[in-house]
């Protein structure tokens, strides 16, 4: 391919090859990071909130906060913090769900401004090695004296290679970022989708716990007995015992 040189001969013999092929290694391994981050971290999230419900209708907050501790993804720390702040009122709750969303936002978004450089710059520095390429090509030229094909074969080859490498990196770089966009779009959704479920979820239970209280202290009141008085006997002796009611 360089004729006489080798591949590491050629990079050192071309600056911008080297920075090419850095940056090819960056793109390539914060590529192989985000894909690592998002498959480890994936889930069911409309199967997690109905097993979430689940754990809320048994009314210990408890089992359904050590369920949100076994998993790994987004919606489960998020829904962590909803669990451990529903003592608080809706909006209070909501202000914290939204910033529990935005800090997994911001996580998810992490490394892309990475890419989404490599995906800029790299048709640049193919363009830059162009440019040094042809100049070095005239420059052989000119101290030569004479135009011939095995002048000016190193300095077009670094041209074209160094255009062709940048352009690579650009197409790696581009696609991986937009992919990891459309993958943030979807989970940042999902997660939106996920709160207002659990407003839901928040709603249900407290009416549940109002109703036990309310139930609790009707049967409180119902069987308080007055100290001193036998139970059973009426609290005034002469108050006779309502009749039975009769079945018509």
């Amino acid at each position: 391919m360089f004729g006489e040189m080798s591949i590491i001969e050629f990079l050192i013999a071309s600056p911008t090859m080297m920075v090419l092929a850095i940056c090819s290694i960056i793109t390539v391994g914060f590529a192989v990071e985000r894909i690592h981050y998002f498959h480890s971290s994936r889930s069911d999230t409309r199967r997690f909130m109905n097993e979430l419900g689940n754990r809320m209708k048994t009314g210990n907050p408890r089992t359904a906060l050590d369920f949100c501790s076994q998993s790994n993804s987004p919606v489960a720390r998020v829904m962590a913090q909803g669990i451990m702040h529903m003592g608080r009122s809706r909006d209070e709750l909501q202000q914290r769900l939204d910033t529990a969303i935005d800090l997994e936002t911001v996580e998810m978004e992490r490394n892309l401004g990475v890419l989404g450089t490599m995906s800029n710059i790299a048709p640049l520095l193919g363009l830059f090695g162009t440019v040094i390429g042809i100049i070095r090509a005239f420059a052989a030229i000119a101290r030569t004296g004479s135009g011939g094909g095995a002048v000016v074969a190193m300095g077009v080859s670094e041209a074209l290679m160094t255009t062709a490498a940048g352009i690579v990196v650009a197409v790696i770089a581009t696609i991986s970022f937009n992919f990891f966009v459309r993958q943030i779009r979807t989970r940042t959704a999902q997660l939106e989708d996920a709160r207002e479920a659990y407003f839901t979820i928040w709603h249900q239970y407290n009416k549940r716990a109002r109703q036990s209280t309310g139930v609790a202290a009707t049967t409180n009141v119902a069987g308080t007995v007055p100290s001193g008085m036998p139970a059973g006997e009426p609290r005034n002796k002469n108050q006779k015992e309502p009749l039975a009611p009769v079945l018509s």
